[in-house]
């Protein structure tokens, strides 16, 4: 990539091969053998298929049992029709957020690049080739984004953007604190007399769209609910042990202690708030603390990824689930480069964060704002490596911004860009940058 000019087909094909490889050794020698909720969601599609009704229980939401049901029917009970819609569905997320981040940065190379990083980041695009929920969600939540903020201010935006914002959480809650943010920075946005009226569209729109799903949950569990997690997930965190998420995990282990706790959901969640308030107040919040903060990012920011624990070497792999692959070259370039690119994008993305122009684009608090919040999330729910997922294209918007930044200063060039010489960085502020580079690494690398 030239210091003027966006990423190349070179690029683009390098991407395009990083699939390609990945593809391969999901099915040779051997398919890839389900993991965890992939084997659920397996059986929650057939269930669909077969009586209307995915199964799934109070924890999970069921629209990507829905979405894989017809998708494995066509290919037989084969995977490759839900591999080719998700391949799809991630080129579709790339193109979003290069289309949201050249409307909202002056220079299109950010975006460019930003969007080469989803595609073409082995961690991410392995889940295109998943049975999860983490691309799907992605490209309706980057497409409710696109839509609302760019959209003109009038209805069909709201609606539509209504509309993806259901569907989004019908396959994932765990965003549903973004919709504050998202609602204050369409407040700001749309015109002062227009904005209660289009939010109210907007709110409407999501609660029609949730609707049939919560009385569903409500007929079947008592609580009008999408999904109902948030608290297993905090038990879970506030017990786990390690700071590797795939070693000494007592996730399943309290799963059964929490379905044999009560035969509603209702009452398990009692159950779990008295357990929850027991154990803060014998610990004390200090020490609950501290115990959190040495364990949780460590875990969120992990060198190691969903993907490369299933490939040889893995915790995963190790114990014969995972990739079948065993030592090929293709598996250690994979992760290799799943974790070269990852020590490369954390302090990248550090610096875009202490250096992007706020000032001039607000945009750009708001993006950190929703970073901010998920990691205050993540301080008490029980963490998975692929929980970042949805952090991801924030991280690469810092990233992306940060590399254009100093391949502008290191090449001397800067009359020729299109950042039309921005304003000098204090040193202030790249010291910042480096010193959260360093933790971010030390997070990912020091565990």
């Amino acid at each position: 990539m030239s210091a003027t000019s966006s990423p190349g087909i070179r690029w683009w094909l390098a991407a395009a091969a990083v699939h390609l490889v990945l593809l391969g050794l999901y099915h040779w020698p051997e398919a890839k053998v389900p993991l965890g909720d992939e084997r659920m969601y397996l059986r929650a599609a057939a269930a669909v298929a077969e009586e209307g009704r995915s199964g799934l229980g109070s924890l999970w939401p069921p629209g990507y049992a829905w979405f894989l049901a017809p998708l494995l029917a066509w290919g037989g009970g084969a995977v490759w029709p839900v591999q080719l819609a998700q391949s799809a569905l991630l080129v579709l997320a790339a193109l979003l957020l290069r289309r949201i981040l050249r409307r909202e940065i002056e220079d299109p190379r950010v975006g460019d690049l930003a969007a080469l990083l989803v595609v073409a980041y082995p961690p991410l695009a392995a889940f295109a080739h998943f049975l999860w929920p983490e691309v799907l969600h992605l490209a309706l939540m980057l497409g409710a984004v696109a839509w609302l903020l760019h959209g003109r201010a009038r209805a069909t935006t709201a609606i539509g953007g209504g509309i993806l914002l259901a569907l989004a959480l019908q396959t994932k809650v765990l965003l549903l604190p973004f919709l504050v943010p998202l609602a204050a920075g369409l407040w700001l946005r749309w015109p002062p007399r227009r904005r209660l009226p289009l939010l109210a569209a907007l709110a409407v729109t999501v609660g029609l769209g949730v609707l049939p799903t919560v009385l569903a949950q409500q007929r079947d569990f008592g609580r009008p609910m999408l999904a109902n997690s948030g608290l297993f997930n905090a038990w879970v965190g506030l017990n786990d042990v390690s700071t590797n998420e795939f070693e000494n995990p007592v996730i399943v282990a309290e799963y059964r202690r929490y379905m044999q706790s009560a035969r509603s959901p209702l009452r398990r969640d009692r159950i779990l708030r008295r357990k929850i308030a027991t154990l803060v107040r014998e610990r004390g919040p200090w020490t609950t603390l501290a115990g959190q903060l040495r364990r949780q990012y460590f875990r969120l920011f992990d060198r190691d990824s969903f993907l490369t624990q299933q490939l040889a070497g893995g915790v995963v792999w190790a114990r014969g689930d995972g990739y079948r692959s065993g030592g090929s070259l293709a598996a250690r370039w994979i992760a290799g480069l799943s974790r070269a690119s990852w020590a490369a994008v954390l302090p990248l993305a550090a610096l875009g964060i202490a250096i992007f122009p706020y000032r001039r684009r607000p945009f750009g608090w708001w993006v950190l704002g929703f970073l901010a919040s998920q990691c205050a999330l993540f301080l008490v729910l029980h963490v998975k490596t692929r929980y970042r997922v949805q952090m991801l294209p924030a991280f690469f918007l810092f990233a992306a911004y940060a590399a254009v930044r100093l391949r502008d200063l290191w090449s001397r060039r800067r009359a020729a860009s299109p950042l039309a010489d921005p304003p000098p960085v204090p040193a202030w502020r790249w010291a910042t940058g480096a010193a959260l580079a360093g933790l971010l690494l030390f997070l990912a690398f020091g565990g």
